[in-house]
């Protein structure tokens, strides 16, 4: 069965080729960059039409205008606490040193001394690269959006980890959540919010809320019954045993959401600056624009640093409760004592920071931005004048034997024949009904007018996904088999998750370029470490039993990789291609910045040009669409080959 299906595809895949090559150019669909179909321009009327009723419909009136004034008040507080001057004042009620001090003593107060440290010394550095401002709005951004965010996520992740019924209902709309590219419904929120804080403040909780919930959930979920059991037999109310037993239980596990949530608001607020977010997203944008890769740098460094600070110090708190040990009475007084004096000098660096200028607003004399810019682009062009054979070799390599074939295929064959080429591979990985489901959401990509478009960008998808998982597959099962490769790199994994996808351009496009290849590129380093984690752990699962056993019959190590670990963990490296696809997904349509095109460049474009809104709008659509036939085609898949 399994020879019959891959010659199914094999032969399918011809049968496409040779029709393509037949009907090459034809029925493509391909439309003029600036031309409207009237079903992309009935959208950009509409949408001027909501533009100018925000003010007239009741609906504005009484529901999202004052959502948007709450948000924005909330988001404009913290603001003025460290990032704008308030009033007729020059400077933020707290300066540069308060602000050090102030997250040192809370780094402090809930993790250790060293991660304090290190808090303050990468904080410090961002100052250095004359970013302060920037970094003082994304953490009033982040910390807004994460104070609303768990206000909302942790009550439903409880209820949803205490009711099968609250789950049940949620579990749709949170698949949906982790499928849907960040680009999609940031152009939608702001033409109802306006763009500006309120609505990438909106934008970040709704990437940022359904990772609080799932993770709530699980620790409610999957806490040890015993206690609980004994709880109820005592008569405790179902309150109590809640918030005396199960809370407490799970408290490290929602620590680590929380963790989770604030890397995902940090990574959507530098995103979130193509809609008005003030913060570092806007210097990593400035320099995208135009194409000033050690500016980019200088910006993308910034965001590195805070995003490294946010992540240790959040983590470093979930670890802080692992230890079942409790403190000796004299750790605990040493503990206090040494708090409050540093929380003693916190409020001097505070009340300094208000009356001295020079400790207020960041000196202009601790400033390296212009030497690492410098830098910078020297060593870019060092590189890519000296290792060009492999930059622009390998990019031309790709470009022209995979890259320029598969485009070709997929955007000069007739629509109706790609259709039923996808529908017909969908339906030989996920099944009947899967198939069924993606001719539907194909004729609807079809109906768009975007289809051209959609085929660029699935193009680009594919090849990116076929690269991650080539160097995925090869990296997962090294470090799956060896505790000392798992070790050594590990930490440029989890450094690799924490990095919002933007920062990821900048590299990309000094090494090559302005073209599709930087795209597909961002979206391979991006995609890479959740794939290699989760082949990992398939290869990890396999039995040992398994192994042994071909170890015994002679079995040499890559037969035991290809004949034993690979097939018992074939569920796995599936769900790991389907997350890849995603990921890839999400940063394929933000390589519209740099020269990509496709959906991304349409989407981008539309938040720019009242003429092209419409067409924005579709675009960002028609990328749910293909996520969601990306996420159905390879979960069908998986659950097939368990």
């Amino acid at each position: 069965m399994h020879v019959r299906k891959s010659y199914l595809f094999l032969g399918s895949f011809a049968i496409w080729v040779v029709l393509a090559l037949l009907f090459h150019g034809r029925n493509s669909l391909q439309l003029d960059s600036y031309e409207n179909t009237p079903f992309t321009s009935f959208v950009g009327e509409q949408a001027s039409s909501i533009r100018g009723n925000r003010t007239k419909s009741p609906i504005f009136i009484y529901f999202f205008n004052p959502i948007r004034a709450a948000i924005s008040g909330f988001v404009e507080v913290i603001r003025s606490l460290i990032a704008v001057p308030v009033g007729n004042s020059i400077i933020p009620i707290i300066g540069w040193l308060g602000v050090l001090a102030l997250i040192g003593f809370v780094v402090f107060a809930t993790s250790q001394w060293r991660t304090s440290l290190l808090a303050i010394g990468l904080l410090f550095a961002c100052g250095a690269l004359g970013m302060w401002t920037y970094t003082m709005d994304s953490i009033a951004m982040t910390v807004a959006a994460v104070l609303l965010s768990l206000a909302i996520g942790i009550p439903i992740g409880i209820a949803a980890g205490l009711y099968d019924r609250v789950l049940k209902i949620l579990t749709p709309f949170l698949d949906l959540a982790q499928i849907l590219p960040t680009l999609v419904y940031m152009a939608p929120l702001a033409l109802v919010f306006m763009i500006g804080a309120a609505s990438a403040t909106i934008a970040t909780m709704i990437y940022s809320i359904p990772i609080s919930i799932r993770i709530t959930s699980h620790a409610i979920r999957n806490l040890n019954q015993a206690p609980i059991e004994a709880s109820v037999s005592m008569g405790s109310t179902p309150k109590q045993t809640l918030t005396k037993v199960q809370l407490p239980m799970a408290k490290q596990m929602i620590v680590l959401g929380i963790n989770q949530t604030v890397m995902a608001a940090l990574s959507f607020a530098v995103i979130a600056a193509l809609i008005g977010a003030p913060g570092l997203g806007k210097p990593v944008i400035d320099a995208l624009i135009i194409r000033n890769v050690g500016q980019g740098f200088v910006a993308g460094f910034a965001v590195v640093f805070l995003a490294i600070l946010m992540d240790r110090s959040t983590s470093a708190a979930a670890r802080k409760q692992e230890s079942f040990i409790p403190p000796t009475p004299k750790q605990i007084k040493n503990k206090r004592i040494f708090t409050g004096v540093l929380g003693l000098i916190t409020v001097v660096c505070i009340y300094l920071s208000r009356t001295l200028l020079w400790v207020a607003v960041w000196p202009k004399s601790i400033n390296i931005s212009q030497q690492v810019e410098d830098v910078t682009n020297k060593v870019t062009t060092w590189i890519t004048s000296n290792f060009s054979f492999i930059t622009v070799g390998f990019k031309d390599l790709i470009s022209n034997w995979v890259l320029n074939p598969l485009e070709s295929l997929l955007t000069q064959s007739p629509w109706y024949v790609t259709v039923v080429m996808i529908v017909f591979i969908a339906a030989l990985i996920g099944g009947t009904r899967v198939s069924i489901l993606a001719f539907v959401l194909l004729m609807a990509i079809v109906l768009s007018g975007l289809w051209f478009e959609a085929m660029i960008t699935l193009t680009q998808s594919i090849v990116a996904i076929l690269l991650t998982m080539s160097v995925g597959l090869l990296l997962g099962i090294w470090i799956g088999r060896s505790d000392r490769a798992q070790r050594a790199l590990r930490p440029f994994l989890d450094a690799g998750q924490t990095l919002p996808a933007f920062v990821y351009l900048i590299p990309m496009l000094g090494l090559f370029g302005p073209t599709r290849f930087t795209a597909i590129a961002t979206g391979i380093v991006y995609s890479i470490p959740i794939v290699v984690k989760i082949v990992c752990e398939g290869i990890r699962a396999v039995p040992v039993a398994l192994v042994e056993a071909a170890t015994s019959a002679g079995s040499t190590t890559l037969q035991i990789i290809t004949k034993v670990q690979i097939p018992a963990a074939k569920k796995t490296i599936l769900l790991a291609a389907n997350q890849g696809l995603i990921y890839v997904l999400a940063v394929v349509v933000i390589g519209g910045f740099v020269g990509s095109g496709g959906l991304g460049y349409f989407v981008i474009v539309g938040n720019l040009k009242p003429e092209l809104q419409g067409k924005g709008l579709i675009a960002g659509a028609v990328i749910l669409l293909l996520g969601v036939i990306f996420d159905r085609v390879a979960q069908a898949g998986a659950r097939r080959a368990s």
